[in-house]
């Protein structure tokens, strides 16, 4: 019988190349030395941050720093296969990079636990499954997930089993194919649909022309026309002048573009009505029911200030945008007016 291993390597090869940014799990801290860590998509091998390598800022509490069993991302530094030494760096890791390395990781969890599901239920090694389907795929478009939602949602020249030889490498499945096939189809529809997520984006909408608050009204009005009947946008009021966009979604990329033409569509309004608009976070996603909405695998060392979290904390309690929270940030912008 074929023995269940969980997680695996998710690539084909064995060790991560010199300046890949890889996904760790911290297991201890050594003030003297660094940072003993786990690459979870290389079969949890055991890879070290060296303490000069942690933060360019000054370490005053290692344990602040990092908490054990986090997750986090660190770039690649040297790598000895002989002895399986992996170094890496925590601090030359850049703040724009963390998102997509936590997109990409997400895309190769999941379809290595479509084949660790099938692989096991057919009494058959992960790894002979993965060198004949996810490696290979992955190898050929960058990610087998991305090939496989265009096969399950029937898109043109989207067959990807023409790209899958079930006989080789490595032991021959072919007698199996055609199982293999529907089981991992299968899972690949079930797990698709049972995983929507929720992005959100926040920006800053302000007016200060004559009219005002009517014009930031107008303006959000026009980042609703990038609904559609799979996207809806939803907009809610942060703390004037902020306002949070989100959308529900199961694909991150369509989902990124409908807040994208959406705060498309309301900086071309307020900025036609003299006011000003400004990005202040890119669409991410968020937990589902997270009140504070922080960002999902958001690092320690994120850097943002106590105000920040603030102002994220009222997202939920002030509700979806409506005229009665219009007429209230009018009274608002009234008063401040007056007062100045």
């Amino acid at each position: 019988m074929a023995t269940f291993k969980k997680d695996g390597r998710f690539y084909e090869r064995e060790f991560p190349n010199i300046d890949d940014l890889v996904v760790v799990i911290i297991n201890k801290t050594d003030d003297k030395v660094g940072c003993h860590v786990t690459l979870l998509e290389y079969d949890n091998r055991d890879g070290m941050i060296n303490i000069g390598e942690l933060s360019k800022r000054r370490i005053r509490s290692l344990t602040k720093l990092l908490r054990v069993g986090s997750t986090d991302i660190c770039k690649v530094m040297h790598v000895d296969e002989e002895k399986g030494y992996i170094n890496l760096s925590k601090k030359q890791v850049v703040e724009e990079d963390r998102q997509p390395t936590l997109d990409a990781f997400a895309k190769v969890k999941a379809i290595q636990g479509v084949m660790q599901h099938v692989a096991h239920s057919n009494d058959i090694p992960v790894e002979e499954l993965c060198n004949k389907v996810s490696w290979p795929l992955h190898e050929k478009f960058g990610f087998a997930l991305d090939i496989f939602k265009k096969h399950i949602n029937g898109e043109e020249d989207t067959d990807v089993w023409k790209h899958v030889d079930f006989s080789q490498p490595g032991l021959d499945l072919s007698a199996q194919g055609e199982k293999l096939k529907k089981d991992i189809e299968t899972v690949l529809q079930r797990r698709l649909m049972s995983s929507v997520l929720r992005l959100q984006a926040k920006v800053e909408v302000f007016c200060a022309a004559y009219e005002g608050i009517d014009a930031v009204k107008a303006a959000l009005m026009e980042g609703f026309k990038a609904s559609s009947e799979e996207f809806e946008v939803s907009i809610k009021l942060v703390a004037h002048p902020v306002f949070a966009l989100s959308c529900m979604c199961r694909d991150k990329e369509l989902g990124v573009k409908v807040l994208d033409t959406a705060m498309e569509h309301i900086e071309k309004a307020i900025l036609a009505a003299g006011g000003t608009f400004l990005m202040k976070t890119k669409p991410t996603f968020v937990t589902k029911d997270d009140g504070d909405e922080k960002k999902e695998g958001e690092g320690s060392d994120s850097g943002e200030s106590g105000s920040d979290s603030d102002s994220e904390n009222q997202d939920e309690t002030m509700g979806q945008l409506d005229d009665a929270q219009l007429k209230a940030l009018e009274a608002k912008a009234a008063k401040d007016e007056d007062s100045d």
